[in-house]
C-alpha cells in the first residue's frame, strides 16, 4: 500500500517567504536609491562636514590642607585651547590669529606641535589658562578656524606658594614611558613631580576622562556620542603647620638653609621649610624655556629641598650620640673627666679645641655644656670608628627616614668598608677624631637630625616621620636605652640652654634643651677668623632642641648655611618656632634672664 504526503502547505508557506524576500530586498534598493540619487549631495555634504572629537576632560585634583585647616593646595577653573591638527586647513592662517589675538606665537605653535603625541589625530594643547576676551574671541572666528576648540579644565593653585613650596611639591608634564602605560592621559597631563604632591599622586591626582562629540564643518558642536567620566583626585590634610611654617620663614629671613619640626611622640611632621623658596604656581602650566633656565641655573638652588636633601656635616650636634654611646658600653661613667688645655695630642697630630684657651677641668654634662672639643676627641678615641658607625646607624644616621619623598637623601656615615670602597685607601685614626666632632665622613640632613633628637627627648623611642595623619597611631619600638644614661645626656643638652656658660645660654628664657653645632665648609689656618671670609667659605650654623624638657611639644631642627656660629644664627631660628609652639599650647616661657650669646 502506497502512502501520499500532502505538501502543499509547504509550498504555500515558501510561496509567502519568497515574496517577503523580494519586498524587503526591493524596499532596500529603495532607500539605497533615495540615499544615493535623490538625497545623494546632502548626506555626501553630512559625511564630509561632520567630524567626531575625542575631547579630554580633566581630573579634578584634590586639594590639600595643613593640619588646621588652611589651603595648602587647590584647583581654579580655567579654559584652555586645543588644536586638532588633522582638522587644520591652512596651519599659517591659524598661526597668525593665534599671535594677533595675543594667544600664541607662531614659534609656540610649532613647538608644540612637534612636540604632540605619536597619533596627529590627538589634540595638541595650544595655550591654557584663557581670558574672557580670548576666548571670545576664538569663539567669534571659529567658523575661520575650525580646527580650535576651547574646553574647560582646572588650573592648580598654590595660595601659600613659597611658604610650603618643598613639602606641598609642584608639577610636571607625564613623561613619553608613562604616556604609554596611561590610557587617561594626553601629553598635557600634570602629575607630582615632588612633596606631597609626588608622594600622593596615586589618592590626589585622579583620573582624567574623555568625551567623543561630533562637530559641525565650522567647529560648532553637534552631539555627544559617547562620554568616560573623569574620576576626581581625593583631599589630603598634611601634619604642617602652616602658622610655625611661617614662623620658621621668618625667622630665617635672607639666609639660605631649612628648618626641621616634629611632633617627638608621633613623628608628625609640623614644619619642613627650606630656604630659599619658589613659586610653585610656575609648574602649573608649561614653562617656558626661559622661566625653566632661570630656575634651573639660580645658584642658590631653590628647588633643593634642603631638609631632605641638603646634607650637612653635623658638627657638635652629634656629640649628644657619642656621649650616650660611651655611657651605654660601658666606657666611662657620667662623673668621668678630663683637663682641658685647649688641645690633645693623637696619633702624633695636635687637635685643636674651639676654645683655644681651654676649658679646663670637664665631665660629661660640662662637656656638653661647653662644647668641649677635647673630651669629645678623647671620647671618639677611646669608642673607635665601628662603635661610634654602630651607634650612629641605631639612631638613623646614614639611612632614609621613610618619610615617603623619593628625592630623600641618606646621608653618610663613614666606616672604614666605605672608605675602601669609596675612597681606595684605609681608614686612617685620625678620622676617627674628626668624626667625633661631627666633622670628615660624616653628613647628615636636617630631618635625620631632628628624628635622633626627638629619640632623646621622648625618652629612647624610636620615630617615624609622616606628613599625612595615620589612621592607627604609631608602633612605638623602645631603643633599649638606660634611662640613668639617658638622663646624663638631657642634663647635658638642658645646660647647653641654662648653665652659665652653655653655648646657646641666649635662649635662658625658654625651656628648651638642645645642642650647637659650627660646621666648617673649608678648613682654616690658625690665623684666621671666620668673619673675614667671603660668605661661602662661612661656617655653616646648627641647632637642634625642645621644649619642654620633660615633656616635649616640638622638636626643632635649624641649618643655617653659611651663618657662622651655631648660638648665633641657628638658635634663635628654633627658639622662635619653639616659642610659637608653645604659646599654641598655652605653656609659657620661663622667666626672663639677662644673658649674652656664646660664639660657639
Amino acid at each position: 500500500m502506497q502512502i501520499h504526503e500532502d505538501i502543499s502547505p509547504l509550498r504555500y508557506r515558501s510561496s509567502w517567504m519568497v515574496v517577503a524576500l523580494i519586498l524587503l530586498i526591493g524596499v532596500i534598493h529603495i532607500r539605497v536609491a533615495d540615499l544615493e540619487v535623490l538625497h545623494g549631495s546632502f548626506w555626501r555634504a553630512m559625511a564630509e562636514n561632520n567630524r567626531l572629537r575625542s575631547v579630554p576632560i580633566a581630573a579634578r585634583r584634590g586639594r590639600i590642607y595643613d593640619r588646621n585647616g588652611l589651603v595648602l593646595a587647590t584647583n581654579t577653573p580655567s579654559f584652555d585651547l586645543l588644536l586638532f591638527p588633522d582638522e587644520a586647513r591652512h596651519l599659517d592662517v591659524t598661526a597668525l590669529f593665534l599671535a594677533r589675538s595675543g594667544i600664541a606665537s607662531a614659534r609656540d605653535l610649532c613647538q608644540r606641535l612637534q612636540q604632540r603625541a605619536h597619533s596627529s589625530l590627538a589634540p595638541v594643547l595650544v595655550a591654557e589658562n584663557l581670558t574672557w576676551d580670548q576666548v571670545a574671541r576664538v569663539r567669534a572666528h571659529q567658523s575661520d578656524h575650525p580646527e580650535l576648540a576651547v574646553v574647560s579644565g582646572f588650573r592648580r593653585h598654590y595660595p601659600n606658594s613659597e611658604l610650603a613650596a618643598h613639602v606641598v611639591g609642584h608639577l610636571r608634564l607625564l613623561t613619553e614611558r608613562e604616556l604609554a602605560t596611561r590610557d587617561d592621559a594626553n601629553p598635557d597631563t600634570l602629575v607630582g613631580a615632588t612633596g606631597a604632591e609626588e608622594m600622593m599622586e596615586d589618592f590626589v591626582g585622579g583620573r582624567g576622562g574623555r568625551r567623543q562629540v561630533v562637530v559641525s564643518a565650522i567647529g560648532q558642536r553637534l552631539g555627544v556620542v559617547g562620554e568616560s567620566p573623569p574620576q576626581d583626585g581625593h583631599d589630603i590634610t598634611l601634619t604642617v603647620d602652616l602658622r610655625l611654617q611661617r614662623v620658621a620663614a621668618n625667622a630665617l629671613s635672607r639666609h639660605s638653609g631649612a628648618v626641621v619640626a616634629l611632633d617627638p611622640h608621633s613623628g608628625a611632621v609640623r614644619v619642613l621649610y627650606s630656604a630659599p623658596s619658589f613659586d610653585s604656581n610656575l609648574f602649573t602650566a608649561r614653562l617656558t624655556p626661559q622661566s625653566w633656565a632661570q630656575i634651573r641655573d639660580d645658584p642658590e638652588h631653590p628647588l633643593q629641598d634642603r631638609c631632605i636633601q641638603g646634607v650637612y656635616p653635623p658638627a657638635s650636634t652629634i656629640k649628644p650620640f657619642l656621649a650616650l654611646a660611651a655611657l651605654e658600653d660601658g666606657l666611662i661613667r657620667p662623673t668621668t673627666s678630663i683637663y682641658c688645655s685647649g688641645s690633645v695630642v693623637l696619633f702624633g697630630h695636635t687637635f685643636h679645641c674651639w676654645r683655644r684657651g681651654g676649658h679646663g677641668r670637664v665631665d660629661m654634662t660640662r662637656a656638653l655644656e661647653v662644647s668641649c672639643d677635647s673630651y669629645f676627641y678623647l671620647l671618639g678615641q677611646r669608642l673607635g670608628i665601628d662603635q661610634i658607625a654602630r651607634w650612629l646607624q641605631r639612631f638613623g644616621f646614614g639611612s632614609r627616614t621613610g618619610l615617603g619623598f623619593p628625592a630623600e637623601q641618606p646621608g653618610l656615615v663613614g666606616t672604614p668598608e666605605w672608605a675602601q670602597r669609596v675612597r681606595h685607601r684605609p681608614w686612617y685614626p685620625g678620622t676617627t677624631v674628626s668624626v667625633s666632632i661631627g666633622q670628615g665622613p660624616l653628613l647628615v640632613t636636617p630631618l635625620q637630625l631632628a628624628v635622633a633628637y626627638a629619640e632623646l627627648a621622648n625618652g629612647g623611642h624610636r620615630v617615624q616621620p609622616h606628613l599625612v595623619e595615620r589612621a592607627q597611631p604609631p608602633q612605638v619600638d623602645d631603643l633599649g636605652l638606660d634611662p640613668q644614661d639617658l638622663a646624663t645626656v638631657r642634663k647635658g643638652l638642658w645646660d647647653v640652654v641654662h648653665g652659665s656658660d652653655g653655648t646657646a645660654r641666649s635662649l635662658a628664657a625658654l625651656p628648651i634643651a638642645g645642642k650647637t653645632g659650627t660646621a666648617q665648609v673649608i678648613r682654616l689656618r690658625d690665623d684666621t677668623k671666620p668673619d673675614e671670609l667671603e660668605e661661602r667659605f662661612r661656617h655653616h650654623a646648627l641647632f637642634v632642641g625642645w621644649a619642654p624638657l620633660q615633656d616635649p611639644r616640638l622638636v626643632v631642627a635649624a641649618v643655617v648655611e653659611h651663618g657662622g656660629g651655631g648660638s648665633a644664627t641657628a638658635a634663635p631660628v628654633v627658639a622662635a618656632v619653639l616659642r610659637a609652639a608653645l604659646a599654641e599650647t598655652g605653656d609659657t616661657p620661663m622667666g626672663e634672664k639677662s644673658v649674652v650669646a656664646s660664639s660657639r
